[in-house]
């Protein structure tokens, strides 16, 4: 799965967790962790289903199975609620500066 990595990764930060405290609750270490997050590795059965229930997340989820779809982050549910509440034209105003924005991103950004 080519986007693992940075599914386990948004989850970890959406839930305000480090690699440390994921090693804490996991004994995950954190060269092993980094792995994951950065497509170098993928988690055997068991260290996923410990990810997912630390993460709260559904192997359907993180999988995009079933009727759950793509997976969106907790940061990015917010995005769309956000945007779902604009009247229209705010809501192309708003794509036209993430649009500008991502457009101008420097090396580096993240």
């Amino acid at each position: 799965m080519h986007n693992l990595g940075y599914i386990l990764k948004s989850a970890r930060e959406d839930r305000d967790l480090t690699q440390t405290e994921v090693m804490r609750r996991t004994g995950i270490n954190n060269k092993t962790l980094s792995g994951y997050e950065n497509n170098i590795a993928e988690p055997d059965l068991t260290t996923f289903a410990q990810l997912m229930e630390l993460y709260q997340l559904s192997a359907d989820q993180v999988l995009g199975t079933g009727s759950a779809g793509s997976f969106v982050t907790a940061s990015e549910q917010e995005l769309i609620e956000l945007y779902r509440r604009l009247p229209k034209k705010r809501r192309r105003e708003v794509l036209e500066i993430l649009r500008l924005i991502t457009r101008s991103r420097s090396p580096g950004d993240e």
